[in-house]
């Protein structure tokens, strides 16, 4: 259970408490502490309108610009006003793109902002509220970015260009708005100096600074600007060497503006550019240094690096070869396809649904998210996490698996007080993690608002605590997956894109696929051009703007696109127009190796347009109290998390009547829990349909399922004749071969080995095997007048020949007993 109290965060600006400022120096003042730090350690290639995170201090990001770069850095990356390479903005898309120039409003002389002359380099704004605005700004004049009459510290490291340019920004901040009046405080580099100049207190400073410094291009260089209210003096300092003294200044605070900016690399109006790079721009409250220091190092917070814990190789990969000896020693295989056999006569694959599905919790009307998580911990208490008010993540505990309850984790919010999480940050998979470390044992990865794919870490699964860097730099649509697959060494996380288009001309949803050996770092991402995104659609139907990152305008980070390689989206040879898959609910089958399940929730659109009116109006006519359509929970499985084979039918988990509710969305929880010989998992149901015309929250509800261990696929030989498995040539480990089975009541199998050239082994020929008529969950096979003992036949290279009627097979395994 959660520990006596959690405090909850209060106050007008997040903070991020992960990090402190590290001691520099023996002169540096105890009293300072950041007020931000960005890093710009982005990937190199990010797209415009996307954030740039501070990683100390407050929870203040900006975002880059077409006026900006994510370049090499002194320490990782740095921010450059170099431009990003050119594009033509497409005439056309959604409104909320913003992809045509603005009118000039009443009033004002500027443009509002939009894509044709979102030329700024890194911006922050309370202003432009036209725009879609999904990243949470910290307001600069409202916090100590404002610089004015109490000691302060600005530091950066910088390295100018090749070629010489006259004065240009390093930050300005704005009452605003902006470009509408002078009321800034700007920092600007010059030839030789730099020049702060702070319009509340009429102050244009000089500031004398190390010419050579300032005009290297083939170095980088530490500059640090230290104030002290006292004596009103701006120190300067390069490489951590004091600089001629500057006149002294009485420099005052900004007023607040509801419209106030921070802009850095240009002024207000995208000029002046600084002519260089920027890396590790940190502003501190407090004077940081005291005399000369030496340069420091990186401000970055150390990441974990932990060894990876690695299981078995795949057998059954899409690189792995199809002949040879298989090494199945004594791992569990289930009988998800035909990857172990030679041949086979009469053999099937079937799903097979819950054994049963029960209602197990209530009482979510409110705001209560459908993407549920599910967590068994150490201690056997099974935790489903799911979206609460305004996106917090909240959790629910049980023991049995059926009375859930809210536990008070001393984190309150909206009226709940099982919050676990006081972010927007509700779409994502919560696990254990086998990595560790201790601190980090569990990791959840989930958009934050609209601006990004965030890692969360905690200890316990109570107190969690977000890293600072953005995981995935796009914005998140849906639940995002994640799992740990320890036969690949790779973590990998599932996320919604809805960029391709349907054969309709909607939305077609599918699912991409990230992957990482190093959950702490950002994850590799291929970035694309317009062009090479232009390239792609002359083969596949994509929706408009291209590229896909202008769709939310300049302000919030495009969706994901199709940078990464898609996993799960509809088949046009099987599925019917329209269809889309809505989450997958993927992950990797925690009791037997080479064996991956998903769940994913499958989407029937009645607004898909180019579909006949029979079919849209049941969406149009809102008289039918219906909606945008029904979702169904499908199966599938995979031997390597890369390719999958879905089941449509049987469905998994369909639409229709439960304990007296007609049930039209099912969306199954992430997670499998295992009590004995089965498999609890939870969904979520609701009444209505999918953006329903009525809303009926007091038909929502969450389920249990109860599955065989192992029971999602079998083989199946039919009840009218035998049926033949012949496996591959391979070698086992044990004494004993355990089988998966269900032969019903009329039906029956019987097993034997062949040596490598196909001859029966003696004693132990299918002709020996005894019946096999029962279901059983751990069958030993027995041969008449040998028993059960299969030592013998230990590491020598023999084949399985399993013959069967009426009969799932579902795994078998070589144990020792």
């Amino acid at each position: 259970m959660p520990p006596a109290k959690i405090a909850p965060r209060a106050g007008f600006v997040r903070l991020i408490t992960l990090l402190s400022l590290p001691v520099l120096a023996p002169a540096a003042a105890p009293a300072a502490e950041p007020v931000a730090l960005w890093l710009f350690d982005e990937p190199a290639g990010l797209y415009p309108s996307t954030p740039l995170d501070s990683s100390a201090g407050l929870d203040a990001p900006l975002v880059l610009g077409l006026g900006g770069t994510v370049v090499e850095g002194r320490f990782g990356q740095a921010l450059a006003t170099e431009p990003y390479p050119p594009i033509e903005i497409p005439d056309h898309g959604n409104d909320t793109a913003y992809l045509w120039r603005l009118p000039v409003p009443p009033g004002r002389t500027r443009e509002p902002l939009a894509w044709p002359n979102a030329q700024f380099t890194a911006l922050m704004t309370s202003g432009e509220r036209h725009l879609r605005k999904e990243v949470t700004f910290a307001s600069p004049t409202r916090t100590d970015l404002n610089l004015g009459d109490f000691d302060w510290t600005v530091e950066f490291w910088y390295r100018a260009a090749r070629t010489p340019a006259a004065a240009g920004v390093v930050f300005e901040i704005g009452t605003g708005p902006r470009g509408e009046n002078a009321l800034v405080t700007r920092l600007l580099v010059e030839a030789d100096r730099f020049v702060l100049e702070n319009q509340p207190a009429g102050v244009r400073l000089a500031v004398p600074s190390a010419a050579p410094a300032l005009g290297d291009p083939d170095s980088w260089h530490h500059y640090a600007f230290v104030y002290g209210a006292d004596d009103r003096r701006l120190e300067h300092y390069v490489d951590g060497r004091r600089q001629p003294a500057a006149a002294p200044a009485a420099l005052r605070r900004l007023p607040a503006g509801d419209e106030d900016y921070l802009s850095l690399g240009r002024d207000g109006d995208w000029q002046r550019p600084l002519p260089g790079r920027l890396d590790e721009l940190r502003f501190s409250r407090g004077r940081v240094y005291a005399g000369d220091f030496p340069p420091p190092g990186s401000f970055a917070p150390p990441r974990p690096r932990v060894p990876l814990v690695r299981g078995l190789p795949l057998l059954f990969g899409a690189d792995a070869p199809r002949a040879g000896v298989v090494a199945l020693g004594s791992r569990k295989h289930l009988l998800i396809d035909d990857a172990l056999f030679e041949r086979s006569r009469d053999i099937t694959f079937a799903a097979h649904p819950p054994l049963r599905i029960e209602r197990v919790m209530d009482g979510t009307q409110g705001q209560f998210r459908k993407h549920l998580t599910v967590v068994e911990d150490d201690e056997g208490l099974i935790r489903i996490f799911n979206g609460g008010p305004d996106d917090r993540l909240i959790v629910h505990v049980s023991r049995d698996g059926l009375r859930f309850e809210e536990p008070d984790t001393g984190l309150h919010y909206g009226g709940r007080r099982n919050v676990v999480i006081d972010a927007p940050a509700a779409l994502g998979r919560p696990i254990i993690d086998p990595n560790g470390p201790p601190e980090h044992r569990w990791k959840y990865i989930s958009g934050v608002e609209g601006r990004g794919v965030y890692l969360f870490t905690s200890p316990d699964g109570w107190k969690w605590t977000r890293q600072p860097m953005a995981a995935l730099n796009f914005r998140s649509g849906s639940q995002s997956g994640l799992y740990y697959d320890e036969q690949r060494g790779l973590y990998v996380g599932l996320h919604r894109t809805g960029f391709p288009l349907s054969q309709g001309g909607g939305t077609r949803r599918e699912f991409v696929r990230a992957e990482t050996d190093d959950i702490f770092r950002t994850w590799p991402v291929r970035w694309m051009t317009q062009a090479q995104v232009r390239e792609i659609a002359k083969t596949r139907s994509l929706r408009s703007p291209q590229p896909w990152w202008l769709d939310n305008g300049p302000l919030t980070p495009g969706d994901f696109g199709i940078e990464l390689p898609t996993v799960f989206a509809p088949d046009d040879r099987i599925d019917p127009p329209g269809s889309g898959v809505y989450v997958p609910k993927a992950t990797k089958y925690p009791w037997a190796p080479d064996a991956y399940v998903a769940f994913p929730a499958m989407y029937f659109d009645y607004e898909e347009p180019a579909q006949p009116a029979t079919r849209r109006v049941l969406y149009e006519e809102k008289s039918r109290g219906l909606g945008s359509g029904q979702v169904e929970t499908q199966l599938a499985v995979s031997r390597d998390g890369l390719a999958w084979r879905r089941f449509p039918a049987p469905v998994y988990v369909g639409v229709g009547r439960y304990q007296g509710r007609d049930l039209h969305q099912i969306y199954m929880g992430e997670g499998l829990v295992r009590r004995g010989d089965e498999i609890w998992q939870y969904f979520y149901g609701q009444e209505e349909y999918h953006s329903p015309a009525r809303r009926n929250p007091a038909g929502n509800g969450i389920y249990r399922t109860v599955q065989r261990l192992d029971g999602f696929v079998s083989a199946e030989a039919p009840y009218e004749r035998l049926g033949e498995i012949v496996t591959r040539p391979l070698t086992f480990a044990g004494n004993r071969l355990v089988l998966n089975i269900d032969t019903r009541g009329l039906g029956y199998a019987q097993v034997g080995f062949t040596d490598e050239a196909g001859r029966p082994v003696p004693g132990y020929g299918v002709e020996d095997g005894v019946f096999i008529n029962g279901n059983f969950v751990a069958h030993e096979v027995e041969w008449l007048g040998r028993g059960t003992d299969v030592s013998a036949l230990a590491g020598r290279t023999v084949r399985l020949v399993i013959r069967m009627r009426n009969t799932s097979l579902y795994a078998l395994q070589f144990v020792v007993r």
